[in-house]
């Protein structure tokens, strides 16, 4: 099982840092909060090699280091300068967030662990500050470091969110270190999340479906 440095030497590659930790700072350095900014780092990945070179940036100025949320946060916080990623595809702007909240059809918010947004939606709700409203995301992600088998309750805890977000969402998966047998079959009706189950820098074909699926995704989105 992947362990708290495998997770921090790949952050530090997907970030492009090559001196590593202290270009950022996890506030809780725990394994389920490096994994958070591990998948965000898959997705800035997918965002370079697609073409887009993402950029990191901060609420208030480019953030140094990159400050990723200890726990759900409001996109406007500004008690600290978080980061988060921006890329244009195409001539379409994008923005990937990692623990910020939504606000759902009915009203209720949600936390998305790792998200890509429409970046004018983000720029608003920064400004005027605001929950973003679900119609804004093109991606989304749950993500699970567990010691052992993924909790079934998780998947269908997942699929009420979405449900809330009305599916407007493009591309939606579980990523866990680990998985659960019925929990695959529970997600392969159309429309459910993908699960990228013993996804973690050990597993490096694993890495190569999520990034090849959402570089399939984005450029589906703003084809001509």
């Amino acid at each position: 099982m992947a362990t708290l440095a495998d997770l921090e030497q790949a952050i530090d590659t997907l970030m492009g840092h090559a001196l590593g930790y202290q270009y950022y700072q996890l506030n809780r350095r725990v394994e389920e909060k490096a994994y958070e900014a591990y998948v965000f780092g898959l997705c800035l990945r997918a965002a370079d090699e697609l073409g887009a070179t993402p950029v990191l940036l901060g609420r208030t100025s480019q953030p140094v280091p990159f400050i990723f949320r200890g726990g759900p946060g409001q996109i406007y916080s500004a008690s600290k300068n978080y980061g988060f990623a921006g890329f244009s595809l195409r001539g379409e702007l994008f923005e990937i967030h990692a623990g910020v909240e939504f606000k759902g059809t009915s009203g209720m918010t949600h936390e998305l662990d790792v998200c890509i947004m429409r970046h004018e939606e983000a720029r608003k709700c920064r400004m005027q500050p605001d929950d973003p409203e679900p119609a804004s995301l093109v991606a989304a992600w749950e993500c699970k470091f567990y010691s052992g088998n993924l909790d079934k309750v998780l998947g269908r805890a997942f699929v009420g969110l979405l449900d809330d977000m009305g599916y407007a969402v493009r591309e939606t998966g579980m990523c866990s270190n680990s998985g659960h047998p019925g929990l695959r079959k529970y997600f392969r009706p159309q429309r459910r999340p993908y699960p990228y189950f013993e996804l973690s820098p050990l597993q490096p074909s694993n890495e190569g479906i999520f990034v090849n699926r959402l570089k399939s995704e984005l450029k589906k989105l703003t084809c001509d």
